[in-house]
């Protein structure tokens, strides 16, 4: 076109059409003007388009060199889970080792006790006539005292048994819960882009397999407000989580150790996730349920909390006092939403279980969920008509 438009110009000025060959050009020098703003407008789409590649390729590159870095934090989390699981099995065997020391303890003591009661009874029979009601009270004696002695026995063998069985069963999850825990951490290493070191796992923390239930429970679920009875790692995984959705859910961490509280809230900052998650100091107070009264988190630093999604009951520690974590549906069952979860982590020990059923006993619209792991139980809670 402006090859044309200048050719027509060109003729019509050699022709003497002056009028002409200036429209000519005019119209030239605007398509000329169109054409340099429609380059600048192509140089911008393209310039964004390269922008855009460039930002994939660093996240490409970083994802790259994190999966460069995977097979080293892999095997540092193997070395880790393979000493918990060492040091785990050397306290059960210990255990054992304990428990056989008491129950030959407990036999040497009832032999000691069955002698002593042995020349007791001797000593009446010497001074009891031989007579047939003697002789029958004696009888009756030793009865009782074989009877006492063999019921000892068994109890003490029933309780080694069980031992042996439970260790039994810890040893055989040696040859394979390392594998399970480093499958279930490259999974959860490929749902975030971390942005400082991350914390350890397993131990007192939560294990890979049951954080990777809990994230797949928010991704589920989407839940709005997630309060959780202990701090640490979860926290951070929770805030994690809750980000990925992009949308404006918040986590709200309960902790008694003012000193731990702090570190979990560090732990926070060095992620930039405060936006996200609040770590709240909340000493133990005692709390009356019923005619009982436990050691739980001061009922001030719940008041503030309604409509719970997902509720995760970490703590308090089992060193706290019995039962320590059963007040946390009971306390905390009133502020839940219409629908939400509940997950109870250590369910493998019996103050926890105990706790469970508990729950599904007393709070109507709460059911075991089967979507739990070995040290972990979910609970779907629908708020009854």
């Amino acid at each position: 076109m402006a090859a044309a438009l200048g050719l027509v110009a060109a003729v019509t000025a050699l022709a003497g059409g002056t009028d002409v060959a200036i429209a000519a050009l005019g119209l030239l020098l605007t398509g000329l003007l169109l054409l340099v703003i429609d380059v600048r407008r192509r140089q911008g789409e393209l310039g964004n388009r390269l922008k855009k590649m460039a930002q994939r390729q660093l996240v490409d590159l970083r994802r790259t060199e994190r999966l460069q870095h995977l097979p080293s934090e892999v095997e540092s989390a193997s070395r880790r889970s393979l000493a918990a699981l060492t040091d785990e099995f050397q306290l059960a065997v210990g255990r054992m080792e304990t428990a056989g020391t008491s129950t030959l303890t407990g036999l040497a003591q009832e032999r000691l006790a069955a002698a002593e009661r042995h020349v007791e009874v001797l000593g009446h029979l010497a001074d009891v006539p031989t007579t047939a009601k003697g002789v029958t009270a004696a009888s009756e004696a030793i009865a009782s005292l074989r009877h006492d002695v063999l019921g000892n026995l068994e109890d003490a063998n029933r309780e080694n048994k069980r031992q042996q069985v439970a260790l039994r069963q810890r040893v055989d999850k040696l040859a394979y819960e390392p594998v399970r825990q480093v499958q279930a951490l490259m999974q959860l290493m490929n749902r975030i882009d971390p942005r400082a070191p991350l914390p350890a796992t397993g131990g007192w923390a939560m294990e890979p397999s049951a954080l990777l239930r809990l994230v797949q429970l928010v991704d589920d679920t989407r839940p709005g407000l997630i309060v959780e009875c202990g701090s640490g790692a979860s926290t951070l995984w929770l805030a994690y989580a809750l980000e990925a959705l992009g949308g404006s859910g918040r986590v709200v961490a309960l902790e008694h150790d003012e000193h731990y509280a702090e570190e979990t809230r560090h732990l926070l900052r060095d992620h930039k996730l405060t936006d996200v998650a609040e770590v709240r100091h909340a000493p133990l107070a005692e709390v009356e349920l019923g005619d009982q009264v436990f050691n739980w988190y001061q009922p001030e630093s719940i008041q503030d909390l309604a409509g719970i999604d997902l509720l995760l009951v970490d703590g308090p520690p089992r060193a706290s006092g019995p039962r320590a974590r059963y007040p946390a549906v009971p306390l905390l069952g009133s502020r839940l939403a219409p629908v939400a979860r509940v997950v109870l982590d250590d369910v493998d020990r019996p103050e926890e279980q105990e706790a469970a059923e508990a729950w599904l006993a007393e709070v109507p619209g709460l059911t075991r969920d089967t979507a739990g792991t070995d040290r972990s139980a979910v609970f779907a809670y629908r708020r009854p008509k």
